[in-house]
């Protein structure tokens, strides 16, 4: 069981600061210790940080105290004198309850349950971005600490959820850690069972005692583990008083464990100051530093000091890449632990495998025997001689029945991973692949030769060869396969030997066969083992009670009669060691059949003849596991989820063997094990067993035990106390795996599934899962669900209603499309904040989502959202911008996506292609035209107005530069039309508006530069005298840049070779349509396809036949094929995407967005695109796509070479048959862009919006009604602006075409009837003296609004319209900036009204609009351009001082007054130009100085509030002030935020606390529609959202003040 230890003071990743050690009280002796923290706690964080040392307290220590010589916080040398001899190491110390004067109420844990703890709290602990796992560790370990880290480390290997941060521990040092035990155990306990304070015995105490079960296992795993860490063992060489008595708690053979890797070193001290010393220079203080600097020197100097860094992200993104954390090293373990000493010698010692080891060459060892002949111990073997010998050896352990121990592809994972491990020249090749993006594919083959053949190959040969030893070969789901594609190693320049062991199957000695034409192949069979057995043996039963002459008759009859198979004397050898006399040794033997066959049938004769049948159900279970399980389980998983079969068992060792007939091991890692493979292949052919074993139904067993656990009650309370389940981490990853197997007609799994997805498990799983860094297994299981559900539905009787499908079938299906929705919608927040799944995602899904239905109402959840009608998730994955500039390019990577725009006279923005975070800016310092990554994604290069930059993505270093080619002698440079990269990513070819074609190499020279190929390239000699092409509308290259496909205006399409150069094929004039506007080739290079009038056309040169097929409703003009060539897309005048079959030119699917589409552009996975509109880039991942991706179309032919689930081939073959689809077409965000938001005060009151299509509508936010109440109809008007409601919010003004109307807004009584608004005022023409209507305001009765036109504004009577009172405005020059004014309602004084610019604020009356006062503004120093510091690459501290100093007051101007529900301050949004473009940044003024009545005496100028340099740095977008003072903002990653402001000018501002409440779904938002978002009195969050507008109501403000807003 996962415990967490009773909290202490502290969180789970506090840091000791001094004022911390001062108020814990360091100079008062005697404190009560406990007070210290318990858990994770950082004692020191440097600012270069190369290493973590992690500090793990002993029996009755505590996380501070235990350091601390006589217990004072002055003397904690971790954190005081430690950082000075180690100034690169951040110091943790990490604390648990091991009180043991605690009391009898209170829980009793075990050492394992200290080492789940810390385990947990290593994986999970942490907040910071400095995170342990990231850097090597090394271990300090005080007495029983070392225990509980053997412990951790040994449970950290077998767990695939903690092993690489337990592969980043390098070394430990021991501080008189009892690893033989100690006598004084037993003593402790039989004083706490008489203490007379209500103490008790602790179990943890108990587990100390010499010879204890706890100790021998513990030395047992650790030994196979030990050699990979460096390990110092101190012993203290003083006694400890007790009392009366003085002794030596543990002594040098207590604290020693005789490793060869291990120090030994002896301590002046007694057990308790062994870890504390008096000062620096205290001998044991400089003994023990000094081991840690020569484990810390060593450490850092085997990482590769400077590139450690380096080498540690490469190995990230390898693990990433690959799903592999680490070597198979729990097999090579059970493999040594198996083999005794002496044995296989004579293996080692042949000529065979000599020549292998020694060979120059590159070939393989195949050695092979029967089965049970010790092939795996042979091999285990093999390895740990060629590890220690200190080469390159990589391994891999084919186990049949454990899926990733069966696949082809995982040993190829794993090989490449552990090779990258060993190898620092393949570790680049393969992290620099990794980078490249993508899926490795599924297919073993394009696998291979993408992992080796693609980075291996490079690679010289190396002073020392490279080894794979593979095992079970036979137990792979392909023998022959595997042989195949390891013989691949013949092509490679490294040497690389294979060692392969198997059973000499025909079909494997025939590959063998077949791969020494390719490699030399050395065939093996094993030698006579018969001594081995011997040495086995006689270890065995060294310990039996008989004579010598006694013991060598029965290793004589053992070995006679095993005839070489060693599983066979393994299990008899056990059964002997069990017997008390020489008679039932006897018995044992004569009772034993020869031969596997008749031992497993007497094996399962023991099985048949239990006669209890809780005996029979434990054997089955037992079984069941071990033929079954995904990976093998534990015994103590076993336990928690049959707690009635398994807990009350005294030996449970014992009992297994008794009851499994020795079927079933547990391995030295306590896992549940077949003895043999061979076991499971009698298991499942024999009749003789007493209970059904097959799979289906021991699936559906396990299925439901998973579910079970995902099931409980209390499951969210564990993993909130991070008290986890051990059987959890199975629970969660591996239930989908066997519903795979099941029966799809079985009841009883629906039933489970029902239950299971029917409650709240589903969330609680899905927050373990984002905790656990595993999100993507829920695509693999709603890839399950959704087969599961497909078969059942075939396997329904025929004539079954299923048009109207089960309740269950749709309750499965819909969670299947919520599970793959969520990771790609919100996976980023998800990780960062797994609650999340609670709070308010289920708000932010699709009404009709069931993740939606079940729990948008759930107490839990925080964030409520209606106003919006998306019933359905939608296609668009996220939207990214980056600024407010036009974006012009987009080119994508696997890994990155990138935008080119003209932001600060030219900037590139990338992200990530997994969570859309912003990964870097880069500016070339001039205006871009075009920019592309190469095919891996390791370089970019930009092509801008005078030169061309490219970049290495690693790091982002400007790889070179070089002037871009000019025409002629003039000055500007030639402008590029086409750019592409070849397939090798060695050079760039382009393509200029002269028709002059260049090629850039971009590695292997010694400097680079544009070259122009043979001029003749794309001349026209043919064409008559006088005439001029021109600079064509369109030039595309083919994928490996050999043929470029021309359009002109008017003259028919070309294909031109570019070696040699000349014309390859023109489209014939006798084609109906020749004049295209935009082609692109279809990756397999023999088809163009373009666009032209509505005709979509196919033309295949080189046998010039040519398909058309008319399309004219989306009115597209850009075509642009998939990577794969199944499917094309086109981009149409109205902001629409049409996706269409490749095959017949069918659409199939149509998107659509606000705001005109500049660019198309698919991205490398094939079924994701992106779109660029104006500033920002919409990512669509259509469903027609993720089908295609996952291969839910049926394809028409067998042929699938178009279909490989991989990377392109860069073969030249003709497209082969087409993948057919079911034509799907759909829509998504049809509905028109909001333009402009106007609320009432409170979220009782409806809104008013209107969008870009002219309409307005009210949305009645109570009756959830939406009523359209205008449309703009004057023909070049299409658009209503300049919304403004009453105070009573009765009235709303509007303007269209710059005439202003009024309606009156009514609601009935009636819910059911929608609210009427009727016009009560309209004007028919322009005022000529007023003209264009640019802002309204009602004044606080609603019967008087003001108009500000262009040249003057009026105050008219509602609702006659009579003009009370108008004011000149100042002239506006023509093509001059003069900023406008905006109007608002004093915050105190009704009868005036407010008029402010960037300079002043004025005081009119509304009687008359009579000047009556003017206040001017000094926003000088009083705001700092965040969005320039965000983007500067230097320290911004000195920006933020010079700009808050020198503030640029000319080019600042109000762009909008927003929400401020405080009437003390009020907030303008700020408009800023740099560069000709805007930049919004926010001001917030104080209106005490305000409401003083204007007279003399008034204030004459107003100061901003200060804002302090990390709220700028924080505030992405300012949204409003509440009532009680707080700025609500949104952040750059979309997440609502609040902070609270100061109300006086004077005063330096202070660092803010910031609040984050909610976020907005990338894919909600524009820049434009962020500027839109309002914030209401009562905290009610509004957001357009794809033509709507999103209702939000968080907690901004409690649920208490809402009410009473709205009341």
């Amino acid at each position: 069981m996962w415990k967490r230890l009773k909290p202490g003071r502290f969180g789970l990743n506090d840091t000791v600061t001094e004022d911390t050690a001062s108020t814990l009280g360091p100079s008062r002796e005697g404190q009560d210790r406990r007070d210290d923290p318990l858990g994770l706690l950082v004692l020191h964080a440097p600012p270069e940080r190369t290493i973590d040392i992690l500090f793990i307290h002993g029996l009755g220590g505590t996380s501070l105290r235990s350091w601390c010589y006589e217990r004072h916080l002055d003397n904690l040398w971790p954190k005081l004198w430690l950082p000075n001899d180690l100034p690169t190491a951040r110091i943790l110390t990490f604390g648990y309850n091991a009180h043991f004067s605690s009391r009898k109420a209170q829980a009793s844990y075990t050492i394992g349950d200290f080492a789940s703890d810390l385990l947990f709290r290593m994986r999970y602990g942490e907040k910071t971005p400095e995170r342990l796992g990231q850097v090597p560790i090394v271990i300090v370990a005080h007495s029983m600490g070392g225990l509980v880290f053997k412990k951790a480390f040994i449970q950290g290997h077998l767990n695939d959820e903690f092993r690489d941060i337990i592969s980043m521990i390098k070394a430990v040092v021991f501080l008189a850690t009892p690893h033989q035990g100690t006598d004084l155990a037993g003593t402790l306990n039989r004083f706490l069972s008489g203490s007379v304070f209500g103490h008790a015995p602790k179990d943890y105490v108990t587990e100390l005692a010499r010879r204890s079960p706890t100790i021998d296992e513990l030395n047992e795993a650790f030994r196979n583990h030990a050699p990979k860490l460096q390990i110092f063992s101190f012993y203290e060489t003083l006694a400890t008083a007790m009392g009366p008595i003085s002794v030596k708690i543990v002594d040098r053979p207590t604290a020693v464990m005789g490793y060869p890797n291990e120090t030994q070193t002896p301590l002046n001290a007694n057990h308790h100051d062994v870890c504390k010393f008096s000062d620096t220079s205290d001998p044991n203080y400089v003994a023990v530093v000094g081991a840690l600097r020569s484990v810390v020197d060593s450490v850092i100097s085997r990482t590769g000091g400077g590139d450690q860094a380096t080498s540690e992200e490469d190995l990230r993104l390898i693990q990433d890449f690959l799903g592999v954390a680490a070597a198979p090293e729990e097999d090579l373990a059970f493999g040594l632990t198996a083999r005794k000493k002496e044995t296989y010698r004579t293996f080692m010692e042949s000529d065979q495998v000599g020549n292998w080891v020694r060979s120059t060459s590159s070939h393989i060892l195949w050695a092979h025997a029967p089965p049970g002949s010790g092939k795996s111990t042979i091999s285990s073997f093999v390895i740990e001689h060629l590890l220690e010998a200190d080469r390159h050896c990589s391994y891999f352990f084919f186990k049949y029945g454990q899926h990733r121990k069966h696949s082809t592809m995982n040993m190829l994972h794993s090989l490449a991973y552990q090779t990258a491990l060993r190898l620092p020249e393949y570790r680049q090749a393969l992290a620099q692949l990794a980078r490249s993006g993508g899926r490795v594919s599924k297919d073993a083959e394009i696998a291979w030769k993408r992992l080796f053949i693609g980075c291996l190959d490079d690679i010289k040969p190396l002073e020392h060869a490279i080894y794979w030893v593979i095992d079970g070969l036979d137990e792979s789901e392909s023998s022959k396969q595997v042989v195949e594609l390891i013989s691949g190693i013949a092509d490679f320049n490294a040497h690389v030997r294979v060692a392969m062991f198997s059973r000499p199957l025909p079909d494997i000695h025939q590959a063998f066969q077949l791969a020494n034409k390719r490699v030399p192949v050395v065939e093996l069979p094993l030698p006579d083992n018969r001594d081995d057995i011997r040495f086995m043996v006689a270890a065995e039963i060294e310990s039996l009670l008989s004579g010598d002459h006694f013991k060598a008759e029965v290793i004589r009859e053992v070995v006679t009669r095993s005839q070489g198979n060693f599983l066979w004397a393994s299990l008899v050898t056990k059964q002997v060691v069990k017997c008390r006399r020489e008679d039932q040794v006897m018995g044992v033997l004569d009772s034993t059949p020869d031969g596997m066959d008749q031992l497993f049938d007497r094996m399962m004769d023991v099985i048949t003849d239990l006669g209890a049948d809780d005996d029979k159900n434990l054997s089955r279970i037992l079984l069941i596991w071990a033929m079954y399980a995904k990976s093998p389980v534990t015994i103590e998983e076993l336990s928690e989820i049959y707690p009635a079969e398994l807990r009350s068992i005294m030996d449970l060792n014992h009992t297994i063997s008794q009851v499994c007939g020795q079927f079933v091991v547990v391995n030295p890692q306590g896992r549940v094990t077949l003895v043999h493979h061979s076991a499971r292949e009698y298991l499942e052919r024999t009749i003789r067993r007493p209970f059904p074993l097959n799979s289906e139904h021991a699936n559906e067993e396990i299925l439901i035990k998973c579910l079970v656990t995902l099931c409980k009650k209390e499951l969210r309370q564990s993993i909130n106390a991070l008290n986890v389940p051990v059987f959890l981490p199975y629970a969660s990853t591996s239930w989908a795996s066997h519903l795979e197997h099941c029966s799809p007609g079985s009841t009883r799994v629906l039933g489970a599934l029902v239950r299971f997805l029917n409650g709240p498990s589903p969330l609680v799983w899905i927050q373990y899962l984002a905790m656990s860094g595993r999100l993507s297994e829920l695509l693999v299981v709603s890839a399950k669900l959704t087969t599961f559900v497909q078969k059942r539905k075939e396997g329904d009787p025929v004539g079954s209603p299923l048009i109207n499908p089960p309740t269950e079938f749709l309750l499965l299906e819909t969670w299947a499309v919520d599970f793959m929705r969520l990771t790609a919608k919100f996976g980023r927040y998800l990780s960062e904040e797994p609650g999340l799944i609670y709070k308010s995602i289920p708000a932010l899904s699709p009404t009709t989502s069931i993740i939606h239905r079940k729990f948008a109402g759930n107490p839990a959840t925080v964030l409520s959202v209606s106003g919006l009608s998306n019933e359905q998730w939608d296609d668009c994955l996220a939207r990214v911008s980056g600024g407010t500039a036009k974006a012009f390019s987009l080119t994508s990577s696997p890994s990155h996506l990138a935008i080119a725009s003209n932001e600060l006279g030219g900037t590139i923005t990338t992200w990530d292609t997994k969570v859309f975070r912003e990964v870097q800016r880069l500016r070339p310092g001039e205006g871009i035209w075009s920019i592309a990554f190469n095919k891996s994604g390791s370089l970019l290069i930009c092509y801008a107005s005078s030169q061309t930059f490219v970049w290495e993505t690693r790091g982002w270093l400007l790889k070179f530069s070089t002037s871009n080619p000019r025409r002629g002698r003039a000055t500007r440079a030639e402008r590029v039309i086409e750019m592409k990269w070849d397939e090798d990513d060695d050079a760039v070819f382009m393509v200029s508006e002269q028709r002059r074609v260049y090629k850039l190499q971009s590695q292997h020279t010694q400097k680079q530069a544009w070259i122009q190929l043979d001029p003749a390239l794309l001349e026209e000699p043919d064409l008559p005298r006088g005439t001029a092409l021109g600079t064509p509308s369109c030039v595309k290259f083919n994928a490996d840049c050999t043929q470029i496909a021309v359009v002109y205006g008017s003259s028919p399409m070309s294909i031109w070779n570019v070696d040699p150069p000349e014309m390859a094929a023109r489209l014939s004039k006798s084609h109906s349509y020749t004049a295209s506007h935009h082609v692109d080739w279809h990756p397999s290079g023999a088809v163009v396809i373009g666009i032209t009038d509505g005709q979509i056309f196919k033309w295949c040169p080189t046998e010039d036949t040519y398909e058309v097929k008319r399309d004219t409703e989306l009115r597209a003009y850009s075509i642009v094929c998939s990577p794969n060539g199944r499917v094309f897309i086109t981009k149409g005048s109205g902001g629409s995407i049409g996706i269409y079959d490749f095959s017949s030119m069918s659409r199939l699917y149509v998107l659509s967005s606000e705001d005109m589409i500049s660019e198309i552009h698919f991205g490398h996975g094939d079924f994701r695109f992106y779109d660029l509109r104006e500033s920002y880039c919409n990512v669509w991942e259509p469903r027609c796509l993720l089908g295609l991706a996952e291969g839910t179309f049926e394809k028409s032919s067998d042929d699938d070479s178009a279909a490989d689930d991989g990377f392109w081939s860069s073969s030249k073959d003709t497209v082969s048959s087409p993948t057919q689809f079911a034509v799907l077409e759909t829509h998504a965000g049809r509905k028109s862009a909001v333009r402009s938001i106007q609320p009432g005060q409170t979220s009782r009151q409806p809104i008013a919006h209107t969008n870009n299509d002219g309409s307005l509508n009210i949305y009645d936010i109570v009756r959830k009604k939406k009523v359209e109440i205008a449309k703009a109809t004057v023909n070049w008007v299409s658009y209503i602006d300049n919304l403004a409601w009453s105070k009573k919010h009765d009235q709303l003004a509007y303007s269209m075409a710059g005439a202003v109307s009024v309606v009156s807004v009514s609601t009935a009584d009636n819910m059911d009837e929608p609210l009427s608004a009727e016009t009560v005022y309209a004007e028919k023409e322009l005022p000529p003296d007023r003209v264009w209507a640019e802002q309204l305001l009602f004044d606080t009765t609603g019967t008087r609004l003001l108009v500000r036109g262009e040249q003057k504004c009026q105050v008219l009577s509602m609702p006659d319209g009579v003009v009370l009172a108008e004011h000149q405005l100042p002239e506006r020059k023509p093509w001059s900036r003069v900023e406008e004014a905006k109007w608002q309602l004093h915050p105190s004084k009704p009868e005036y009204i407010l008029c402010l610019t960037s300079r002043s604020i004025a005081v009119f009356s509304w009687d008359d609009l009579v000047h009556k006062q003017t206040i001017a503004l000094d926003p000088h120093g009083a705001f700092i351009d965040a969005a320039h510091i965000k983007n500067c690459d230097s320290d911004p501290e000195p920006i933020i001082t010079a700009m808050a100093s020198a503030t640029d007051t000319s080019a600042i101007v109000v762009g909008a007054i927003l929400d401020s529900h405080n009437p003390r301050l009020l907030l303008l949004r700020i408009e800023t130009v740099r560069f000709s473009r805007f930049r919004y940044n926010f001001m917030v003024l104080p209106t005490d100085e305000m409401c003083t009545p204007p007279t003399t005496t008034a204030p004459t100028s107003i100061k901003p509030l200060p804002v302090h340099p990390s709220l700028a740095m924080a505030v992405a977008h300012p949204v409003g002030i509440l009532n009680d003072g707080r700025l609500v903002f949104l952040d750059e990653r979309l997440w609502v935020c609040t902070t609270r402001l100061s109300f006086s000018s004077g005063v330096p501002p202070e660092a803010p606390e910031i609040t984050r409440h909610f976020f907005l779904p990338q894919d909600w938002v524009t820049p434009k529609g962020l500027r839109l978002c309002r914030v209401l009195l009562d905290g009610t969050f509004l957001c357009p959202v794809k033509g709507e507008v999103a209702i939000m109501r968080g907690d901004l403000v409690s649920e208490t003040v809402r009410n009473w807003y709205c009341d």
